[in-house]
């Protein structure tokens, strides 16, 4: 057996005829409709949640005067405020969120309408694909040999982990949790 029938080292070392055909079928990741709806539903039931609590602080200083118990309320209706247009932007950003996987490489489209932040990196090029968890969140990142990166969680898809095991697969590499 001689060196040269060895798969050279590195990123790609060994990508086979069944990498070849995985890479072949065109896939295009974004988030489901029917989630992001539902954030936006729930971006609606938390101003209302919101409005309804600041007419109970109104309502509890009124008849009992308990300022304690209308500073509770208060307190759920400032959380509730500022978690409604929260939810909406949340849901907003993440209907435009796109990955597409073809037999050149990976898309990412990561940015908004008026900052669009597209990356394209060639198969080749993709050097490791990192996790991490953080806090509650899920973090990705993949990397490229150029220093480039995109980095995305479960705060960009409903299903992060998803698109990580789709490039890797896609790749021939593992994902190293950091």
């Amino acid at each position: 057996m001689s060196t040269t029938e060895f798969p050279a080292p590195g990123p790609g070392a060994g990508i086979n005829s069944q990498i070849e055909s995985i890479r072949a079928i065109p896939v295009v990741l974004h988030n489901s409709r029917l989630l992001i709806g539902v954030t936006m539903i729930g971006s609606l039931f938390a101003g209302f949640f919101a409005i309804c609590m600041v007419l109970m602080v109104f309502s509890v200083l009124s008849s009992s005067g308990n300022a304690l118990s209308a500073a509770q309320w208060g307190c759920g209706a400032l959380i509730f405020g500022y978690m409604c247009p929260w939810l909406w932007k949340l849901a907003r950003a993440m209907a435009g969120y796109r990955v597409s996987l073809d037999s050149r490489g990976v898309e990412f489209n990561l940015g908004t309408r008026k900052k669009p932040g597209n990356l394209f990196l060639a198969w080749e090029q993709i050097s490791a694909i990192k996790h991490k968890r953080v806090g509650n969140a899920q973090q990705y990142w993949v990397l490229g040999s150029d220093g480039s990166e995109a980095r995305f969680s479960s705060y960009t898809f409903f299903r992060p982990k998803k698109v990580a095991r789709l490039i890797a697969e896609r790749t021939g590499l593992a994902i190293q949790k950091i």
